[in-house]
């Protein structure tokens, strides 16, 4: 089985950026796209954005709730939530 979450993020990077990896920064946004959610963070005073796609259960609904319950929070507390 492979993991989900974290998803890999992306982002555009310049001289001196960190590159945002695991469960580093803080849940910004989470938009459903057709079969996936993009979900975005914050670290290193930029945003980074991911794409969460698996085989249900569980469902893109109920980890979409769960995840917009948590926009604010860091990645790794939000890694740490039950859906």
């Amino acid at each position: 089985m492979v993991s989900a979450w974290p998803p890999p993020w992306a982002s555009s990077y310049g001289a001196g950026s960190k590159f945002a990896v695991g469960e580093q920064g803080i849940l910004r946004d989470v938009a459903r796209r057709a079969d996936h959610l993009m979900v975005t963070m914050e670290y290193d005073a930029r945003e980074h954005v991911g794409a969460l796609q698996w085989d249900a259960p569980p469902s893109l609904e109920d980890v979409e709730k769960v995840l917009r319950a948590n926009v604010g929070k860091e990645i790794k507390t939000v890694s740490e939530v039950e859906v």
